[in-house]
């Protein structure tokens, strides 16, 4: 009976180990290699401060930061 249990856990525990590293590897590989631009609100940053810079990474045309810009001027 001990060698019918010691089989089946020697037969899951790896199982469990390659799911396990396996989630392991996805939660660390996704959004932390490419693309780091930082998204977050920075405080002291004013509205104005915030399209220039994401004008300057990119993340918006200048056409979009003109519209945006009026947008702000009313």
């Amino acid at each position: 009976m001990m060698f019918g249990g010691g089989m089946l856990l020697g037969g899951l525990l790896p199982l469990i180990l390659l799911i396990a590293g396996g989630v392991w590897l996805f939660n660390n590989a996704t959004g932390k290699q490419g693309n780091t631009v930082d998204h977050s609100p920075r405080s002291d940053e004013s509205p104005e401060e915030i399209l220039r810079r994401r004008l300057a990474q990119g993340e918006i045309s200048l056409e979009e930061y003109d519209e945006m810009y009026q947008t702000l001027e009313r």
